[in-house]
């Protein structure tokens, strides 16, 4: 049998995290991205990485690169509030106590996770960590770390062809190829991968969007002061049922730097190749609508269409009559900062059961980020994938006996994970506020 090669077709999380696993597992790999570079674009704000998310990047980066994440985070806050527009309680049910399942059931971990998703272990377990928020830049740096070497900028990917010993070739729009070996579609939702080999099976518009957005820390200070001096927003997660849509509203304090990790590189500096620098970021407060795209945009406009300054003003005209915390947090946000997703979902995941392709993540189960679980699944995708693939490259299994059973398993908690999220969505889009006898889906937090 020939040497196990893989290519990898994207640099998001789930693609860069089987990356340094098959890295750490001596596995042969090249990634390609169709950006030009690393900070080519826009990559998002506030994530959510569960237990689970930590378990896998804990078992695919390198010895000590899981603590680097968890310094990087966003310094942990406990609590949540569940609220009207006016700041006046949601009457939402809380548990009694709070506590952070850490089994390596997704659906038992999801299920017995608190209503606020926050990160308190169990009196029994003080040292079952919690969840943590990171910005989505820094852990895609983080990610890049060590492997920059092998992951290619500019190439967007067209079509595969197939060699005779059955190895897979990626062919880009430049004209140049990868080495044959396995092909993994790690392109996100509108993956160009699932569609060359599974064509009219991209995952159906929801109807819902998301619009979300950043307010300096600096700014939101002096807007989001009550009379006793403390910030409304500052303590956990923040969940605002409005009419038809939410909002999720979470402070993002970082640590401050340690001396010479996040500075960026000047021209002189002397970097040992495929080493990331770190952007440093700054304090800032996080929040995202989602609901119905005719309630948030309006009826005439799609997330394509609609102007880049439409997004921000259509917020700041709904919150006109909401507390004037909330209302001071969105107008003073950075209009470019301001962003609008559409929220797509596939309804049933299934097997892909294609020779010498294999998917992860978005491009297999896209879902709602209602439920902050999509990130956390892909993430898991690469570490389980990656223990197939090292049973292949030890000589346990052949490598189609390995793919199946990781879509099997990939598929079923994806179902789950699926099922969570749109929960979390029809929740979220719930014409009026939860009563006191609803109790809302444990991970709207996650967002």
């Amino acid at each position: 049998m020939s040497v196990l090669h893989v290519n990898i077709i994207g640099a998001g999380l789930g693609g860069l995290c089987l990356a340094q696993g098959l890295r750490r597992a001596g596995i042969s790999f090249d990634v390609y991205e169709r950006d030009p570079a690393p900070d080519a674009r826009f990559q998002g704000y506030r994530l959510r990485i569960d237990a689970n998310g930590l378990d896998a990047l804990t078992e695919c980066l390198p010895d000590g690169g899981i603590d680097r994440v968890r310094e990087r985070a966003a310094v942990a806050r406990t609590g949540g509030r569940f609220v009207t527009p006016q700041l006046e309680d949601a009457k939402v049910v809380l548990p009694p106590s709070w506590h952070d399942a850490h089994t390596d059931s997704a659906v038992t971990d999801h299920r017995q996770r608190t209503t606020t998703g926050a990160a308190r272990p169990t009196p029994h377990a003080p040292d079952i960590p919690g969840d943590v928020s990171v910005h989505r830049q820094t852990l895609r740096e983080i990610l890049l770390d060590g492997i920059l070497d092998r992951v290619h900028f500019g190439k967007s990917f067209s079509r595969t062809t197939t060699i005779a010993d059955g190895r897979r070739v990626a062919h880009f729009d430049d004209g140049t190829h990868s080495l044959p070996g396995l092909v993994i579609a790690a392109d996100g939702t509108q993956s160009r991968v699932r569609e060359y080999v599974l064509p009219g099976m991209a995952p159906r518009e929801t109807g819902d969007v998301c619009i979300y957005g950043l307010t300096p820390l600096s700014t939101a200070l002096l807007v989001l002061m009550d009379a006793h001096g403390e910030a409304t927003t500052m303590e956990g997660s923040t969940v605002v049922f409005a009419d038809g849509f939410a909002v999720i509203v979470e402070a993002m304090l970082f640590r401050r730097a340690q001396r010479g990790d996040t500075v960026p590189p000047t021209p002189s500096t002397v970097r040992t190749p495929g080493e990331m620098p770190l952007t440093p970021v700054s304090d800032y407060l996080y929040w995202a609508f989602i609901g119905p795209s005719r309630t948030l945009l309006g009826p005439a406009y799609t997330c394509a269409e609609m102007p880049d300054t439409m997004p921000l003003a259509r917020i700041e005209s709904m919150a006109q009559s909401w507390h004037p915390h909330l209302g001071s947090l969105f107008s003073h946000a950075v209009p470019e900062t301001v962003r609008v997703s559409p929220v797509r979902s596939t309804a049933s995941p299934l097997p892909w059961q294609i020779d010498g392709v294999v998917g992860l993540g978005d491009a297999v189960h896209a879902m709602s980020p209602a439920g902050g679980l999509g990130a956390n699944t892909a993430l898991r995708d690469a570490a389980q994938l990656t223990r197939h693939l090292r049973t292949v490259a030890d000589g346990h299994v052949p490598l189609w006996q390995a793919i199946t059973a990781y879509e099997r398993d990939m598929c079923e908690r994806a179902r789950e994970a699926v099922r969570l999220a749109d929960a979390g969505a029809a929740l979220l889009n719930a014409r009026r506020g939860p009563s006191a006898a609803t109790q809302p889906s444990a991970d709207l937090m996650h967002l």
